[in-house]
């Protein structure tokens, strides 16, 4: 993940570069020509363009899709003496809006939210070194997103975007052996990344890049059986935490300003937690490992027209 996240940053730097001289003499030769006529090409401008809907009383975006992982969630408690480890699968309605706010010439505000709709899954909770296992429901899971990101254009197409994301998850687990967890797990982390808008097939592709290298939060832990145990614990997220998400989003002008597409998003949260002592009935030092990934498949809508605000 941090590899990929270095690629991801010389991208990003790659992007803001300007075209100088020594590539205009290049395409001199005739092969800017050439390339000018291939219709998925952007118009040969150095300006960046006004995104339409982006005052302040335009509609948002609208996306509306399948979420599905088959290993989705996967999470792993590091005890003193073995590691247990329960995943399960992702699948549901995925939900989001995204909302453009234009500031000055060039430069914008993206505010977005999703919500997860899941349907009920299961998985098998098993432990290492220890080869005992037991089988488990996930009654009820939330998970939510909100963001707030800067937008900056750069030349033609490029943008660069910058900003906080608040991700959270709530999860209930019921296990085979008459014993419940639950995870409540808040994530903040700054947000950099780069996308590129244009013309293409009668429409627009947006292909947007945002990760960070870095996630702090806080993950808290409660377990109990039906005899009176418990343990339950807060846990702060650590530096070897990262967050990747990859999307692509298509648009048609359907009719009027009315314009409609679809999309495809995987994102990938990776969380480690400090060694932390239990409370409750145990006092033992024990930490966690989160992996939350998915792809979403779906639909989005939105309003061009813009507003004098």
């Amino acid at each position: 993940m941090k590899r990929l996240f270095i690629v991801f940053v010389g991208m990003v730097l790659l992007c803001g570069l300007p075209v100088g001289p020594v590539a205009q003499g290049f395409f001199a030769t005739g092969t800017a020509a050439t390339l000018n006529n291939i219709p998925l090409a952007y118009p040969g401008s150095t300006l960046c363009s006004d995104s339409p809907g982006s005052g302040l009383i335009s509609m948002p975006s609208l996306y509306f899709g399948w979420l599905e992982h088959p290993k989705g969630s996967t999470w792993a408690l590091q005890r003193q003496a073995s590691t247990g480890t329960a995943p399960w699968p992702l699948k549901g309605w995925w939900f989001e809006a995204t909302k453009e706010v234009a500031l000055d010439q060039g430069f914008s505000l993206l505010i977005s939210g999703g919500v997860f709709l899941p349907r009920r899954t299961a998985g098998t909770w098993f432990t290492s070194p220890l080869t005992t296992s037991f089988d488990f429901e996930i009654p009820s899971y939330d998970w939510w997103f909100v963001d707030g990101l800067a937008k900056g254009c750069v030349s033609g197409p490029i943008e660069l975007l910058a900003g906080l994301r608040w991700d959270h998850t709530s999860t209930r687990v019921d296990y085979s052996d008459n014993t419940s967890d639950d995870y409540i797990l808040n994530s903040y982390m700054p947000i950099i990344g780069a996308q590129i808008n244009q013309p293409f097939f009668n429409g627009s592709m947006l292909v947007r890049f945002v990760g960070s290298p870095l996630v702090w939060g806080q993950l808290k832990y409660h377990f109990w059986d039906r005899l009176g145990y418990a343990e339950f614990g807060d846990f702060c997220v650590n530096s070897n935490s990262s967050f990747v998400e990859i999307l692509a989003d298509y648009r048609f002008k359907l009719t009027g300003d009315l314009r409609v597409g679809a999309f495809a998003k995987w994102n990938s949260l990776r969380v480690r937690t400090d060694d932390r002592n239990l409370s409750g009935l145990t006092t033992e030092s024990v930490s966690w490992s989160v992996d939350i990934r998915s792809w979403t498949l779906g639909g989005v809508a939105s309003l061009d027209f813009s507003s004098p605000c």
